[in-house]
Order: C-alpha cells, then sequence, then structure tokens
C-alpha cells in the first residue's frame, strides 16, 4: 500500500490464482481498487475427474493409480515432511521412479527434485503443499491427496496442478476421518479468530468430502462465489456412480438429535457420540452425562458410524454448527421431525464408483514411443519436454497417425515453427509404426486451416497451423497486416502506443501461426549486435527452435540481451519462410 501512496498516478494490477469473494474484497480494500474493475474467471476445470476414495490401505491405493497411469506424470501431496520421505522411499523400494519434495530438504536437493520431474526424468513427485507455486508442467495426469488438505483453497490449488494442457487429468482425495482428528489436534492448539477460521476452513472440506449425492463441481464453484447450474457434471465420482442407496435412519437419528437436546446443545459431535456409546471417559463423567437416558443407548454402532451421521444431519439440515468448538443444536427442521417423528433417509455405506472412461482413445504404445523421442530430444537441447510438444499433441498423434506434413498441421500444438523443427522426425516414427503394424492414417475432426497469404504450397515451414483469420487476437493480425503493408516496427511502436517487444511479439506470433511476412522489412538492423553475433544468435535459433528464448540466451551465454533476441527471433522466422 506504501508504493501506491507513493505513486497514485501509477496503473496497478493485482492478480490471484484462486480467492474466496472474501480474500477479493481484502484485496480491494488494502490497494483500494474500485469494485468495478474486478475480473473474476470461472474456477471450473471441466478436464479434471474429481474423485474423493474412503482412504482404508492409502499405499495401495497410492500404487493402484501409480498403475492406471503408468510412465505418466503425477503428484501426491501428503500432510507432513517424515510422510513425504517415508511414501517417496517406498514407491523407490517398489520400483516407481519418485522424487520427494518439502521445505526441509536443502535447496540444492529440492531444485534437483523438481527438475527431474519437470524433465520427466522422474514420473511421480511426492511433496507438501510446498510444492506446486510457479511450476509450469501442462502434462501432470494425476495428483493424489494422500491425507485431507486443511481447507477448500488448498485442495482446490493442488487439484489445479493437473491437466494444464487441457487432457484429461485424474484428482483422488483419499478421505478419512482420522485425518480429520489429525487437524482437529492441530486447531485445538490455536486460539481467538484464528481457530475460529480454522475450524471454519476444516468443517468445509469436511463437508465437502463426506457428500456422497451431489456433483463435487457445485460445493466446489459454490466456495468460490461461483455457480454451477448443470445437475450431472459427467467428470467426478458423484455424477459417473449409481445413486447413492438411502436407508431409513429414522430411529438413530431420533437417538442422535435427542442427546444433542438433553445435553443442553452445547457439545460437539464426538462428546455426543461419546454418550450415545457409553463412554466412562472424564469429560462424560465430570458433566453428568452419565445419567442422560440416551446414555449408552446407540452401542449397536460404532463411533465412525455415529460421527458420519451426525456429518450427514448437518448436511440435511436437522443440526446447526457454530463456534470455535463445533458446538451442536438443533433447527427448526429437526425439532418438526421430532415432534411429528417424520422419516429421515441418510447413507450407511459407500455407493460403489465407476471411474470414467478416458475421453480421448489412442495408441498407447505408439504415445510411449512419440514420448521417449520427445524425451530424447528435450535432453540434447536442454528444454522440458513439453517445449517440444505437449502431451495433447502426442496423444492426437497416436490416435490419428498423420503421414503426410498437411495431416500432422491439423494435429494440436504443431504450427509452422514447430513443423519444420520436429516434423520430419515425428512422421517419420509415425509412418514406420503404421507401416510395422498395418496401421492406417484417421481423418481428424477438425478441417484442415486454410494457409494465410504468401505461405507456400510446397515447404512445410510455409504451411500454417492457423490461417490469417482464425485464432490469432485481432490486436495480432492488425499489427501484422500493417507491417506487411510497409509500415517499419518503430512507426507500428507509434501507432499502437506499445513498446519494441509486444510488436515482436505480435509478429512472432503471426510467423508462428503459419502467416508470412515482409522480407523487405529489415528487421535485424533494430538490434544492437554486430553481424558474427546474428550469424551466431540465428544458428542457435536454427539448432534449438525459436519457440523458446531462455534456451538460445543460455546456449549463448547470455552474450545478447532478450530485446536482442526477440529482434532476431523474427527476422530468423522471415529467413525460414523461403525454404
Amino acid at each position: 500500500m506504501q508504493v501506491r501512496k507513493q505513486f497514485p498516478s501509477a496503473v496497478c494490477l493485482a492478480l490471484t490464482a484462486t480467492a474466496t469473494a472474501h480474500v477479493r474484497q481484502d484485496i480491494r480494500s488494502t490497494l483500494q481498487f474500485a469494485t468495478r474493475n474486478e475480473f473474476v474467471a470461472s474456477f471450473n476445470r471441466e478436464n479434471l475427474y474429481i474423485e474423493v476414495v474412503r482412504k482404508r490401505d492409502p499405499i495401495t491405493e497410492t500404487i493402484e493409480m501409480l498403475e492406471r497411469y503408468k510412465d505418466q506424470s503425477g503428484i501426491v501431496y501428503c500432510f507432513s515432511r517424515k510422510q513425504v520421505d517415508e511414501l517417496a522411499a517406498y514407491l523407490v523400494s517398489r520400483g516407481y521412479s519418485a522424487r520427494s519434495y518439502h521445505a526441509g530438504l536443502e535447496d540444492a536437493e529440492r531444485k534437483r527434485n523438481q527438475e527431474a520431474f519437470i524433465r520427466d526424468d522422474a514420473q511421480v513427485i511426492v511433496a507438501t503443499i510446498a510444492f506446486g507455486m510457479g511450476i509450469n508442467k501442462p502434462n501432470v495426469r494425476f495428483v493424489i491427496q494422500f491425507d485431507l488438505p486443511k481447507s477448500i483453497e488448498g485442495y482446490y490449488q493442488e487439484i489445479g496442478r493437473s491437466g494444464r494442457d487441457g487432457l484429461p487429468a485424474h484428482c483422488i482425495l483419499l478421505y478419512s476421518y482420522s485425518d480429520v482428528a489429525k487437524i482437529n489436534y492441530l486447531i485445538d492448539q490455536k486460539e481467538g479468530e484464528e481457530r475460529r477460521v480454522a475450524v471454519q476452513h476444516l468443517n468445509a472440506i469436511v463437508s465437502y468430502a463426506e457428500d456422497e449425492t451431489t456433483c463435487r463441481r457445485k460445493p466446489l464453484l459454490a466456495y468460490f462465489g461461483e455457480s454451477y447450474s448443470a445437475d450431472n457434471c459427467s467428470n467426478c465420482d458423484n455424477c459417473t456412480s449409481a445413486p447413492a442407496a438411502l436407508t431409513d435412519v429414522t430411529i438413530p437419528a431420533q437417538k442422535f438429535l435427542s442427546c444433542v437436546k438433553r445435553a443442553g446443545e452445547k457439545f460437539g459431535a464426538g462428546h455426543i457420540t461419546d454418550i450415545l456409546l457409553g463412554s466412562k471417559n472424564e469429560k462424560v463423567l465430570r458433566w453428568g452425562h452419565d445419567k442422560l437416558s440416551t446414555y449408552g443407548i446407540g452401542a449397536e454402532w460404532s463411533h465412525k458410524q455415529w460421527m458420519h451421521l451426525a456429518r450427514q444431519l448437518l448436511s440435511m439440515g436437522y443440526l446447526k454448527q457454530e463456534g470455535e468448538y463445533r458446538t451442536l443444536s438443533l433447527t427448526v427442521k429437526a425439532l418438526e421431525a421430532l415432534k411429528k417423528r417424520e422419516p429421515i433417509f441418510g447413507v450407511l455405506q459407500e455407493a460403489e464408483r465407476v471411474r470414467k472412461k478416458e475421453e480421448v482413445e489412442y495408441n498407447h504404445a505408439l504415445f510411449a514411443i512419440l514420448r521417449q523421442k520427445r524425451k530424447e530430444m528435450a535432453d540434447e537441447a536442454g528444454v522440458p519436454p513439453y517445449v517440444i510438444f505437449s502431451d495433447k499433441t502426442l496423444v492426437e498423434m497416436a490416435a490419428f497417425y498423420p503421414q503426410s506434413y498437411d495431416s500432422l498441421l491439423q494435429i494440436f500444438g504443431v504450427g509452422q515453427a514447430k513443423l519444420g523443427q520436429y516434423g520430419e522426425t515425428f512422421l517419420e516414427i509415425i509412418k514406420a509404426y503404421c507401416e510395422k503394424h498395418g496401421l492406417k492414417e484417421l481423418p481428424h475432426p477438425q478441417p484442415l486451416p486454410q494457409r494465410g497469404r504468401g505461405t507456400s504450397s510446397l515447404s512445410p515451414i510455409g504451411r500454417g497451423a492457423r490461417g490469417e483469420g482464425g485464432e490469432l487476437p485481432e490486436r495480432t493480425r492488425l499489427v501484422a497486416q500493417a507491417f506487411n503493408a510497409g509500415d517499419t516496427i518503430p512507426t507500428l511502436m507509434k501507432s499502437h502506443q506499445v513498446t519494441m517487444g509486444t510488436i515482436l511479439d505480435h509478429l512472432m506470433k503471426y510467423t508462428q501461426a503459419g502467416n508470412s511476412l515482409r522480407k523487405d522489412g529489415d528487421v535485424e538492423s533494430l538490434s544492437s549486435t554486430t553481424p558474427e553475433q546474428r550469424q551466431t544468435a540465428l544458428a542457435a535459433f536454427a539448432e534449438l527452435g525459436a519457440y523458446y528464448l531462455k534456451p538460445i540466451y543460455d546456449k549463448l551465454n547470455g552474450a545478447l540481451n532478450y530485446d536482442d533476441l526477440k529482434i532476431l527471433r523474427v527476422a530468423y522466422l522471415i529467413s525460414q519462410q523461403e525454404k
């Protein structure tokens, strides 16, 4: 806020990935922003399959996921550093490629493990919540929450690190009430407002995990102030499972509600359960609750079953839970149900879960071969594998078996530059595999895009993945059209009132979408480099590709700054149009 006061007329932008309406209000208030300048994108990630599983044998359940997504990238989140180290060591002992990540590791080891995961040298990263912020790995196929997160925000952030490439990803939360007790123990060490907020967060995530009937997206999005209108998302366990079998729980519900009332509506679910079970613990005896008529009348059920019923009565509106001690009290609905002896139905056992089938059918053997080649090329270039091609691109290659440059251009993520850099290599692999196994190219559901003006119909580097009127932003097209009409880059900077870097980015996007730029623009002259430096940089672009500048910068040992590299990148792309 001091910076805002010091520069009152400066434009200020505050960004956050996940925030409730209350947090956004705090941000606006602190930075003195006007509400009209707030922009909130949807929190819904349609490609994520969301599932909550009762934790019985978490090690076995984790290994089942690793086997299901064999050789695919995943993250396993654990509650403590000790759990992270133990689980990672166990997975390694079972032959899995796993690394650990938490704040207790040395910086060098933490960085090595992170890089191994990003570069696909390690399949799985086992981590605390310290892992994930700023990590750009789009092909994470699954996230396992080995332990219950402390809040909905934490839960959403963790599952949000999967499926960033838009392909299906699986998010599974292993849930047990022992995890709730563990977090409750930590909450009990807190006081005042901190304790109240922690209780509120825990209640929200427990209510979410316990709900076996509502679409997972409804409460999740509602927590962030967004409504979800569909009754069935077809991509969560509750929407893809058989409807939960409801059982008449009127008698046990009456017992529980009556016990809450007779105990004075001053205690939590755990204490009420102790009374029903006839416990002789100190708290029950101290309050004289062993003298209540409801004492010991619930011995036919286990502690876990009574707690499960309590959470259902809360979600159904028969109970209210308030305060930092989670005190239960009866609602008007409960009083009416007791008075009129109305029937109450609930879930006593879990419904059988039906896992959703993968949305994209593809040849897994070919995908593995393409993935290995991508890894080799990435290691040679010193870049993460997704810089070569994303998983989504390889999946489409393994689904449609493209046999020509034109067909390859229909594949997601294959544009002019990448076609020239990697197209021939991947086509050779696909053709050889198809010939060996008697496979033929399959038609892609998307029609072949139109080529931009001036692109070659013979050279693979000149074919366009997107036509001039395709998915390019309007400003990009306008800048490129003006450049092709004769405007210089300085002229474009002045007319659009932007920096040179912005103009160069527009031109780069235009060429990589398959369109041509005029060759007499003398772009190279804008750089402050010598002819020898320009020649070296252009050779580096030819070797490593022009999509990312960091590999070029590193190869040249930082001899050229990023402004010069942006200029030379556009010059390189223009020079490749003739080839």
